[in-house]
């Protein structure tokens, strides 16, 4: 038997045995079993290892390799067989793709044969992958199967797991191309950062990742030898043995043939491989979809189209969860822009799993990240290593390589066309052919129906791949009136996981054809669970119907609406497979990176196999009738309002629609408390807080254990000491404003808590601010992010804390962006950059690969500032208490853990909602790891993320927090009232801008956070009390206080199950308390160094040159520390240069020289690791080889520095006389360079510096390069194709300044290091220059031009608009010449500039700018006519034409803001989506305007004419200006649907046969009777007057509200089939009880109509009228009644208005117009002041003094405001004759008593006579006449009002309702509607179990039937 034949049976008795023995109870595993290779292993570190291994003891053993590995334990329960090298390899990272990875091994089993095993032999080795095995172990098992049953070669094996990134290199070979393409068909790749070194005994290798993520160097020596390690210096070499330093380079491998006994380098290797097979030739047999299309019958796309139903009546829209926020928000920027739409201000929504608005099933699922153990990449600068392609279908044997594995569908991105939807449908291509699976089921099998489909369809899958099927289709379409559809991701993942079960997976491609789908979350779920391609075919349907409609601007073709959303998708795609550091779709599909967050087990186990889902949750049942919600919402039998598809407000707050932290009561309750210092305003706004908390919150479903005995809250600790645990988020300064940070760092400061300066570095003014400590503007927490902004040695040295932000709770895994327009002069100073420059921030994987990487910026961190804590902020996900485990390991002593929810930054609306867990969980998983592994006491736990209350901070303590970060709500208390419009540049009261204009509406004080903070103080205190808790410290991990909560508000929150989450261990102890012991810097070199250079440093000797010293790889981080206490001692400015040179032989350690000040020159002869200058701040840095090195060592060949070398460099030099490892200069910012090559990622975001690369270059070079410049030596190393051309231009060097700076660095560089390449190019210089390639990036030329052009004094940025809106804005500019309009950017009516008024819409359009029309234009002066003239007549008050003639330029006034406070509780009562209908008026969309205007308000003709407009009040622009005129606004959409013909009766299809009287045909009552006649029911409307309208008709004068226009509804109303019966008072003409008896429902809606009176002497006086008597008296006159009204005519009398408002208006303004002789009205109240007072705060109604119409018109008329204040009337004066003749009145003085009450007092000698003959009393309403109350026996509350239920509009008698004044009080007529449209939605309800009738905000939210539990 040969060896390889035995080999092949020990490798099965193995597999046998691994399988058959292990077992639950017993552990098994086989270190090896080989006659090749010996495994030594365990749980030792690497000394141990020697003396526990007898056999490496002994001096016979010899061995020709060896791999030794030890690593970094972040497995914080590591195990003897999880320990490292493995069967054949060893292993450095992480596998990211690992669980898909697994499940398709799996499902290849059953289809591999071999011509080795027999098929019973394959089988008992099954599973190939062996369970619970780490990703390590998966891998070595696969790299095992392959190069034994497959018969691989062992490098064949691990280039085929590890290819590299051959997608998007063109200088690849074809035939490197062609194997790598070849190999995809048959294996994805095992993605993620790695260096695998392997053996099998011959071959002895390594290979890295396609991304270079670990570092690996080695040596070749004169005798053969090869050393290859993670560092260099791990090895005592001679230098003169060195003929070779060389690195690893990504996806290359570095191979030993030991039989040969050579070295082969990686191209000779992988052209062996590459060439081993006809891999050009099986190529032939892919299949591409251009095939499938042209063999696929014709599809009429625009004839498809024409079918369909217009957008606004396409049922499938609701049915399939759409709503007019996913279409706007996310839908449409996307096909306009090619990019995902952004968000800020992170997600304040609830979570599915408490959502009560029928979520998606992608809604419960949360995308996973990398932090710490692996890094994420960037997408986009780094595309070279993405890619989206995949072949689809059934694979090939795995075991034997042929052209079978190429005959599959290949793929270039996964999101198909309708076009290549049908062609796959009917594919007709050799033996392929699909198979539809229906997503469908009919609605009559209700929930129970759900599960058995999804059997359906399983066994519909199974039985099609069984039966030849290539693709099988699971589809949606039949989805519609009859049948739900079922959610597209639940049935493939039931669906992906059956066919991997009966080894049918990779037989067949799963294409996902889905009406669900549309946003970039879906995709990538469905993918991570196994979709091979997705077809959403409705999101493009839609997006072809807009365009028919017109209303797609522009008006794009099918291919562009296509190719846009597909590059927008693809980037969205891309973006989160690289947060989790995986470059390949291929490797992404079903590999399940996500987290279910409140799904239930049954659900996860059948459709989501291996995903985590902690805490339970929603079950089929609930997720069955959410679905088929939706469904009854789409094609309710009773269409009621259904008819728009409505916005609940999912992304942003919208009354009535989902519930959001952030909303108007919260944010206007807080600023008050804050700026009011009132306990009673922060106890509403904690009672706010806690109720939205338990609609939003994990932490709202728990329940406080109180104690049995309170303790007396003098006892607690202080709110002082308490407020000390409180630090503000991590803003950087350009995310908001100057003002803003300053003033969070000064509060801070004051209370001895700690501010964060976030990642864009502090200006030196603020960092030496520490004179008087509680007034510095310094911030105490300075971090150090990935874009590595302004991180200089001085900013180190001055900082209490240092933060590693890993993630950000608002977009954990990303980078982001600060577009140029808000890079101002202060910023680039604070960045080191270039005004209007932009500036990118990276994902953070520069030198935080990994853990070791971790801990060695942490070390770093540590050197540079000894006395500063060092914390990392990290992102709640699963296992982030493992990683936080690690963490502590690392010696970092504070820990961060953010929750999903927080985040001021601006980032993809994708990354905002779905990335990230919840705090709760986050916190609870870190604290019970850390105490579990006796971690806890190391570190100090920080949580935030959406922090408001004190509970909120006591339940972060008790799951095990210390300390307590807030972002938004600080900000929220210095003015923020969530715009969510950061990233815009446009916040309208200046915190989140760097517009200097709106900088100053800032208005924020210290003041407003320390009070805030000190409520918050004392509210946790009284917390303690009841808890009985004395300290603070004592509250930490009590988890056993809390307990869930035994009444959740929403249902499914009963099925969450947080047991975990609130485990306690009574016995542990989490306090930090112990002495912590010294960080560990270990015997340091630098201590000898700086001990030796203290005399310059101190300024006793000018300068010192140390002799030469031996420098190690344990010498980490050198330079640091020596540069702290220089930057202490001299600031920025260091030493004067070269006042200590250092001179230093061997092998530097990482971070050499990190952070090294200016005046210190270090020169090293050797080598060095990875981080060589990071943060170079102005030293010297001289690196060259050892000058023992022989002649054969050639420097330009040779790397003698690693990776990521001088990042985050600002000032200084560095000389290199050798190769550089990957990312070279990466985001360096001021220093100059020279060296001679680099690797990978060259000069990466660089901005700003200089580089000179006398050598080869990596590939990517320049690759988001914003600023500096970089020379590059060209020999045909093919540079210009190795560039990144997206941010630079390449020129020659021909200019002389060019050339003579590049001389004289050259000369410096050959002086320092000898370089042989140097001298070269010297000695031909200059004709060598034309070799020289000058690297310039666009956007710094543009600037450096301004800069020339403007003059050298230049200091100011002018803002610009961003790339995004170039186009628009070339085009406004051509308008703007076209019509030659004035271009003074504050423009009070643009609309008089227009040479014609009537200008083309669209044109007005392009030339208004929307995005800052709120700042460029004034609101309308007027909307009346001249008071002149309408004050001679009775026609309406109005000016129509002009209003109506710059409406788009005010709706351009609108900031479509974020928290639309307009529509609010503080706004308008009936939710008017606002917002929206502006946008559209400015759109030129007002068919549009005027439906979302009618979902709300049914009459908007009456309150866009008689509302005092409270959304007025509440407009945010009224903070900062006066507000939008809505009012006007709403009345031109309506007046101008009637003018259009578009308003037309609305009669239902079907009718309910129930009755419903209303009595009274008020705005209440008419309101009500619309919407109950929409909902089917039989109506009738009872009015006792003889007109139809109530108050409208009577009580309004029809100068305010033509008596026309409410003719006109009430004809309209009719039409509908509502009955108006007049002239009829219930209770009189019909008994109340006949009524009832008579009528299913009744309801009243009679008003408030009982007149307050005026108790004093004289009243029984004539001439005394109530003013509604003399209103309807007149009215009724005018409209030609037989009424008698000359008693109440004024006409030539005196007349005396007693009381304000709208009424005592209104009765001036018809006194006026009879006639009076004069008119004076009292008002008892101090007259208002101009401006809001400081007890009458925004959003508040505005208290402010106001000349309303009949006001105006009395000034005119006779000269003199018709007002008098603080005058109480004390009697009526009789002329003798029994009639009134004036009234004696005082003046009166408001007061507060002790209680703060206002009371009276008279003013002694005030007394005065007002002498009329004519008083009308408008004093309000008392409440409703009591007959018929009395009648019907209703209960009246303390008001007289009718009494109903809390919240409803029944009464205490049964089929009785009240709405309106009658149920609320006198009010608003927008108040009666709203009371009248939500009684009909209640009745509505309560007759039919279901309704479809909009509640607040027009949302019709369906009722959930209880399901909960089943």
């Amino acid at each position: 038997m040969s060896q390889d034949e035995f080999e092949k049976l020990l490798y099965l008795l193995r597999k046998r045995g691994s399988h058959s023995i292990a077992s639950e109870d017993l552990r098994y595993y086989i270190c090896s079993l080989s006659t090749k290779l010996v495994v030594y292993k365990g749980q030792l570190n690497t000394s141990q290892v020697w003396v526990y291994f007898e056999d490496l003891k002994n001096p016979l053993y010899e061995t020709h390799i060896a791999i030794v590995h030890s690593r970094f334990s972040t497995n914080t329960f590591p195990s003897w067989e999880r320990a490292q090298p493995l069967r054949m390899l060893a292993h450095n990272g992480e596998i990211n793709t690992l669980r898909g990875n697994v499940n398709l091994m799996r499902a290849r089993e059953g289809l591999m044969r071999s011509s080795l095993y027999s098929t019973d032999e394959l089988i008992s080795m099954y599973p190939v992958v062996e369970s619970n095995m780490s990703d390590s172990g998966s891998f070595d098992n696969v790299v095992e199967f392959l190069t034994i049953a497959g018969q691989r070669s062992l490098p064949e094996a691990m280039i085929t797991l590890v290819p590299e990134a051959w997608q998007n290199d063109p200088s690849m070979s074809a035939a490197k191309v062609s194997y790598y393409k070849w190999s995809a068909f048959s294996m994805e790749p095992w993605d993620g950062p790695a260096v695998l070194t392997f053996t099998d005994g011959r071959y002895v290798g390594a290979i890295l990742d396609r991304n270079g993520l670990r570092p690996s160097r080695f040596y070749l020596t004169k005798s053969n030898h090869l050393y290859m390690a993670s560092e260099v210096g791990v090895a005592d070499i001679d230098p003169a043995e060195i003929i070779l330093k060389g690195r690893l380079k990504p996806g290359r491998m570095l191979l030993v043939d030991t039989v040969k006994g050579q070295y082969v380098p990686d191209d000779v290797i992988k052209n062996e491989i590459v060439h081993l097979r006809p891999t050009d030739e099986w190529l032939k047999e892919v299949i591409t979809i251009e095939q499938v299309l042209a063999g696929a019958p014709s599809f009429d796309i625009a004839a498809h189209l024409a079918k369909l139903e217009i957008v606004e009546d396409d049922k499938r829209l609701p049915m399939f969860g759409y709503n007019v926020e996913t279409l706007n928000m996310l839908v449409l920027p996307m096909v306009k822009e090619r990019k995902e739409a952004m968000g800020s201000m992170g997600n304040d929504a609830p979570l599915a799993c408490l959502s009560s608005y029928n979520p998606l099933l992608f809604e419960y699922f949360k995308q996973l990240f990398a932090q710490v153990t692996n890094p994420p990449i960037d997408p986009f600068r780094e595309k070279i290593v993405m890619s989206l392609a995949s072949p689809v279908g059934p694979e090939g044997n795995l075991l034997q390589p042929g052209p079978q594995q190429c005959r599959r569908l290949m793929l270039e991105q996964p999101l198909l066309s309708l076009l290549e939807m049908e062609a796959l449908k009917s594919i007709n291509l050799g033996d392929w052919k699909s198979a539809i699976v229906d997503m469908s089921y009919p609605a009559t099998k209700d929930v129970a129906g759900l599960v058995s489909e999804l059997d359906r369809m399983c066994q519909e899958a199974e039985a099609a791949a069984r039966n030849g099927a290539k693709i099988i289709i699971l589809s949606d379409r039949d989805a519609g009136k009859t049948r739900v559809p079922v959610s597209s991701l639940m049935a493939l993942g039931a669906v992906h996981h059956h066919l991997i079960r009966c080894f049918m997976r990779t037989q067949v491609a799963l294409i996902v054809e889905t009406g669900e789908a549309r946003e970039v979350h879906h995709f990538c779920c469905l993918l991570g669970y196994g979709a091979d391609a997705i077809c959403p075919y409705l999101v493009m349907e839609i997006l072809g119907k807009l365009r028919e409609q017109g209303l797609l601007d522009p008006p794009l073709t099918d291919g562009q609406i296509f190719d846009n959303m597909i590059s927008a998708c693809s980037r969205g795609i891309a973006k989160v497979m690289a947060k989790m550091g995986i470059s390949t779709l291929q490797s992404y599909k079903g590999a399940q990176i996500f987290e279910a967050v409140g799904l239930g087990v049954d659900v996860v186990e059948r459709c989501f196999d291996g995903t985590p889902s902690r805490i339970g949750g929603a079950n089929f049942a609930i997720l069955a009738e959410e679905a088929l919600q939706r469904h009854w919402q789409a094609f309710a039998d009773r269409e009621g309002d259904n008819r728009l598809v409505s916005n609940p407000g999912f992304y942003q707050w919208r009354d009535g629609g989902e519930k959001h932290i952030n909303d108007p009561i919260n944010i206007a309750n807080l600023q008050e408390a804050a700026r009011s210092k009132s306990e009673h305003a922060y106890a509403k706004f904690v009672e706010s807080a806690e109720n939205i908390s338990q609609h939003c919150t994990l932490r709202g479903q728990l329940e406080l254990r109180w104690a049995a005995q309170a303790i007396d809250i003098a006892e607690v600790e202080s709110a002082a000491s308490i407020v000390k645990r409180f630090a503000t988020g991590a803003m950087s300064l350009g995310s908001i404003s100057r003002e803003t940070h300053e003033t969070l760092a000064r509060a801070m400061n004051r209370i001895g808590a700690k501010s964060n300066s976030g990642e864009g570095g502090e200006e030196l003014r603020r960092l030496l601010d520490d004179e008087v400590p509680t007034e510095s503007i310094r911030s105490a927490i300075k971090q150090v992010a990935s874009g590595r902004f302004g991180v200089t040695s001085v900013y180190l040295s001055r900082a209490e804390d240092i933060q590693i932000k890993m993630a950000q709770g608002a977009k954990p895994g990303e980078g982001g962006e600060l577009p140029g327009y808000k890079v101002t002069e202060e910023i680039a100073r604070c960045r080191n950059s270039v005004p209007g420059v932009g500036l990118i921030s990276p994902p953070p994987h520069h030198d935080i690969y990994s853990i070791e990487d971790l801990a060695q910026l942490i070390y770093d961190l540590k050197s540079a500032n000894p006395r500063a804590r060092v914390s990392v902020k990290l992102v709640s996900e699963v296992g982030v208490g493992v990683v936080a485990a690690g963490v502590a390991k690392c010696r970092a002593g504070h820990i961060v853990i953010s929750g999903h929810d927080g985040g001021t930054g601006a980032a993809s609306w994708t990354g905002i909602k779905h990335a990230g867990l919840p705090w709760e969980l986050g916190i609870a998983e870190t604290h019970q790891t850390l105490i579990v592994n006796s971690l806890r006491d190391r570190v100090v736990l920080q949580v935030d993320g959406q922090l408001r209350t004190g509970r909120d901070v006591v339940i972060g303590a008790l799951l095990g927090a210390d300390e307590f970060g807030f972002s938004t709500a600080p900000l929220i208390t210095l003015g923020c009232i969530m715009m969510r419009k950061c990233h815009l540049n446009t916040c309208p009261v200046g915190v989140a801008t760097q517009d200097p204009e709106l900088r100053k509406k800032f208005e924020g004080k210290p003041e407003h956070i320390i009070n805030y903070f000190f409520l918050l103080a004392e509210e946790i205190r009284s917390i303690m009390a009841r808890l009985g808790i004395r300290r603070f410290q004592d509250l930490v991990g009590r988890a056993d206080l809390l307990a869930p909560s035994s009444k959740p508000v929403n249902p499914k929150a009963a099925l969450l199950d947080l047991t975990a989450m609130i485990l306690s261990d009574p016995n542990a102890d989490p306090r930090p308390t112990k002495e912590q012991p010294p960080f560990p810097y270990g015997e340091r070199l630098e201590s000898k160094v700086i001990e030796l250079v203290q005399p310059v440093i101190d300024g006793k000797i000018k300068q010192l040159e140390l002799e030469w010293q031996k420098i190690r790889n344990v010498d980490r981080t050198f330079g640091a520390t020596l540069s702290y206490y220089i930057s202490l001692a001299y600031n920025e400015k260091g030493l004067p240069s070269n006042s200590i040179h250092i001179r230093l032989r061997g092998s530097a350690g990482q971070s050499f020289c990190a952070f090294l000040a200016h005046g210190v020159t270090v020169t090293l002869e050797g080598d060095a690791n990875d981080y060589v200058g990071k943060g170079l701040s102005g030293g010297e840095i001289i690196i060259r080889p050892s000058p023992q090195a022989p002649p054969e060592f050639r420097t330009e060949k040779s790397v003698i520095v690693g990776n990521v070398c001088l990042y985050g460099a600002t000032s200084g030099r560095m000389f290199v006389c050798g190769q550089t490892g990957e990312r070279f200069a990466v985001r360096n910012s001021g220093s100059t360079a020279v060296c001679e090559g680099v690797g990978d990622h060259g000069c990466e975001y660089m901005t700003g510096g200089t580089v000179v690369i006398l050598g080869a270059t990596g590939r990517n070079f320049a690759a988001g390069m914003s600023g500096g410049i970089a020379y590059v030596l060209e020999r045909n190393w093919g540079f210009r194709q190795k560039c990144n051309m997206e941010t630079i231009d390449l020129d020659p060097v021909s200019d002389k300044n060019d050339i003579l700076f590049l001389h004289g660095l050259l000369s410096e560089f050959l002086e320092k290091t000898g370089s042989a390449t140097a001298a070269e190019l010297l000695s031909n210089w200059p004709a060598c220059t034309r070799e020289f390639i000058k690297v310039f990036p666009k956007e710094y030329r543009k600037a450096l031009e301004d800069i020339k052009v403007k003059s050298p004094k230049f200091l100011q940025y002018q803002a610009s608009l961003d790339n995004d809106y170039k186009e628009e804005e070339n085009e406004r500019t051509i308008v703007t010449r076209q019509h030659s309009v004035d271009p003074d950017p504050r423009v009070d009516d643009i609309e008089d500039t227009l040479p014609d008024p009537n200008m083309n819409s669209k044109i007005l359009r392009r030339l208004l700018d929307k995005k800052k029309g709120f700042t460029r234009y004034r609101r309308i002066k007027t909307s009346y006519r001249k008071a002149e003239k309408r004050m001679t007549d009775w026609n309406e008050i109005y000016d129509y034409k002009e209003v109506r003639r710059g409406i788009q330029v005010q709706a351009a006034r609108c900031m479509d803001c974020g928290v639309p406070f307009c529509q609010s509780q503080y706004g308008c009562p009936l939710g008017n989506v606002i917002p929206k209908w502006n946008d559209l008026v400015f759109q030129d969309n007002w068919r549009e305007a005027l439906e979302q205007l009618l979902q709300t308000n049914n009459f908007p003709e009456f309150t866009g004419r008689v509302c005092p407009a409270p959304c007025e009040g509440a407009c945010v622009l009224s903070i900062i200006e006066k507000s939008v005129t809505i009012k006007n606004i709403e009345c031109t959409i309506i007046d101008y649907g009637f003018e259009q013909g578009w308003i037309k009766p609305d009669i239902p299809d079907n009718r309910t046969g129930k009755k419903i009287a209303i009595i009274g045909s008020g705005p209440s009552g008419l309101a009500a009777a619309q919407q109950l006649n929409r909902a089917g029911h039989w109506v009738t409307v009872y009015e006792r007057n003889d007109r139809v309208g109530g108050l409208l008709m009577y009580g309004v004068p029809t100068m305010k509200l033509s008596k026309e226009v409410v003719q006109r509804r009430t004809d309209l109303l009719k039409a509908e089939g509502i009955t108006f019966i007049n002239n009829t008072e219930i209770g009189k003409d019909i008994p109340a009880r006949q009524l009832v008896d008579e009528n299913d429902v009744v309801l009243l809606a009679v008003g408030s109509t009982w007149p307050r009176d005026i108790p004093i002497p004289g009243r029984n006086l004539n001439g005394i009228y109530f003013a509604m008597a003399f209103l309807e008296t007149w009215q009724k006159k005018q409209m030609g009644n037989n009424v008698d009204e000359l008693a109440m005519h004024a006409k030539g009398k005196h007349v005396i208005v007693i009381g304000g408002g709208d009424t005592g208006g209104d009765c001036i303004g018809t006194s006026l117009r009879m006639g009076a002789a004069s008119i004076v009205s009292f008002e008892i109240l101090d007259k208002p002041t101009e401006k809001r007072a400081n007890n009458n705060p925004w959003p508040q109604w505005p208290r402010v003094f106001r000349v309303e119409y009949g006001h105006e018109e009395t000034i005119v008329k006779y000269g003199q405001e018709p007002r008098t204040f603080n005058i109480l009337s004390k009697e009526f004066l009789n002329d003798g004759n029994g009639n009134v003749a004036g009234i004696r009145t005082t003046q009166v003085d408001w007061k507060r008593d002790a209680t703060g009450r206002w009371f009276m007092e008279e003013i002694p000698g005030s007394e005065k006579v007002f002498e009329c003959d004519m008083v009308l009393l408008a004093l309000g309403f008392l409440g409703p006449e009591k007959a018929l109350l009395e009648e019907l026996a209703l209960e009246e509350d303390m008001r007289a009002n009718i009494q109903t239920e809390s919240g409803k509009y029944n009464t205490n008698i049964s089929r009785v309702y009240a709405a309106g004044d009658c149920r609320r009080g006198q009010s608003l007529i927008v108040n009666a509607i709203a009371e009248g449209r939500q009684a009909a939605k209640q009745i509505d309800l309560d007759l039919m179990g279901r309704t479809s009738l909009a509640g607040p905000g027009g949302i019709v939210a369906a009722k959930h039937r209880q399901v909960y539990s089943g």
